[in-house]
């Protein structure tokens, strides 16, 4: 697509030029910094656009489709994927941030979260939202890295990668047309096209004489993606994609950033129901950006996504109608008692959980009054009491 192809370049060239004027540190004039972009079309699987440099005539190597770098949290995603569609966990469902320590074959491995910070129990939305590492590496254990790799298999994915704990963290690596190929069967509600950049042979007049058949299956229910889009919406609502909307994108979206160790490498990957975008932005020879991928991926990705909304006609990403909606605790993770408030939450079908009982940790007392607790000054914090014991004396 000639007008996808030049807003891809365009966003490129100018995100390149604005991440070395903002970090003049950044400049090499032997080995410069790289960044490729690759778009597609998830339901037919053309690509649309591909930028494999930040200057052809320099070097023609394709980072889109040849160079393999980890993704990081980019890679979060399949993980969530694996572990819903085994219904062993759901999107409420509890993990603990707290620290973690993971005997391997070559050593003790300890993840930590990008901030240092524990948490202690968070749901997988949220952590998935936030890019939380240490739930994440929780959830990959529990659902085994076979598993994972086999989850990313089924999303196109074929780079080799290593059925190891630190998978679940995106440390094998894969090629940007890949990373963007996963996240179009998202997009896709779980039909994976098969990618590919001819349509076929035209004539000299421009005629079509020849077209490629492409063929493409459902490897996943559009219940288990819908599971995923929904968290990684949230992301670019309150997340760690947040970034997009502020950078004037108002469409349909999900969206997930990826940083590796040292700062190797910047992501940012997302898609609308009829385009999915992969950007990758490092240097070749491994050195440190010093940069995270909403700090250098995110504003190319922005930029190329707010010049194709103009020729775009995404619907909105609604829910299957399969799913089941349940109003959540989110302190328990568990289904809230009819009287308090809760967080609406999508479930498969069969895997919501049962009813806490509770208002927000305080047992037994109607919603309202619990829900005045937190939120009322401290000085009417006595009348809540008082409540509380008329209560008791009534039963």
């Amino acid at each position: 697509n000639m007008d996808l192809q030049i807003a891809a370049e365009a966003a490129v060239r100018a995100g390149i030029a604005d991440l070395e004027r903002r970090h003049p540190s950044l400049i090499r004039e032997d080995r410069p910094v790289q960044a490729a972009l690759v778009a597609l079309d998830p339901l037919s699987g053309d690509i649309l656009a591909m930028v494999g440099g930040r200057d052809y005539g320099v070097t023609q190597f394709n980072r889109a489709t040849e160079a393999r770098r980890q993704p990081g949290s980019a890679f979060k995603p399949v993980v969530a994927l694996a572990a819903l569609s085994s219904r062993q966990v759901t999107l409420a469902s509890l993990l603990e941030d707290e620290p973690l320590s993971v005997q391997t074959r070559v050593g003790l491995w300890e993840p930590v979260n990008y901030d240092g910070r524990f948490r202690g129990p968070v749901s997988l939305r949220r952590a998935l939202e936030s890019s939380l590492n240490v739930p994440f590496a929780r959830l990959g254990l529990k659902v085994g890295p076979e598993r994972i790799a086999a989850t990313a298999k089924r999303l196109g994915i074929q780079s080799p990668l290593r059925a190891v704990p630190s998978l679940a963290l995106g440390a094998s690596e894969v090629t940007p047309l890949e990373l963007a190929g996963a996240f179009g069967v998202l997009a896709a509600e779980g039909f994976r096209a098969e990618l590919h950049a001819v349509e076929g042979a035209v004539n000299q007049d421009g005629d079509l004489v020849e077209r490629t058949e492409h063929g493409g299956e459902q490897v996943f229910t559009p219940a288990e993606t819908y599971l995923v889009t929904s968290a990684l919406e949230g992301a670019v609502e309150r997340g760690t994609g947040r970034g997009v909307r502020a950078r004037g994108y108002s469409g349909p979206i999900a969206a997930k950033s990826g940083t590796t160790n040292d700062f190797r490498d910047a992501w940012l990957v997302g898609y609308t129901p009829s385009l999915a975008v992969a950007v990758w932005v490092g240097f070749d020879d491994g050195r440190t950006l010093g940069l995270s991928g909403a700090q250098a991926a995110l504003p190319i990705f922005a930029r190329f996504i707010t010049a194709t909304r103009s020729t775009a006609s995404d619907r909105d990403i609604a829910p299957p109608p399969e799913l089941e909606i349940v109003a959540v605790d989110p302190r328990t993770g568990l289904a809230a008692n009819p009287w308090c408030g809760g967080e609406p939450e999508y479930f498969l079908p069969g895997t919501a959980p049962p009813e806490g009982g509770g208002c927000w940790g305080l047992p037994g007392l109607p919603g309202w009054i619990a829900d005045a607790e937190a939120r009322v000054s401290a000085g009417v914090r006595s009348l809540i009491d008082h409540l509380r014991e008329r209560i008791k004396r009534i039963r």
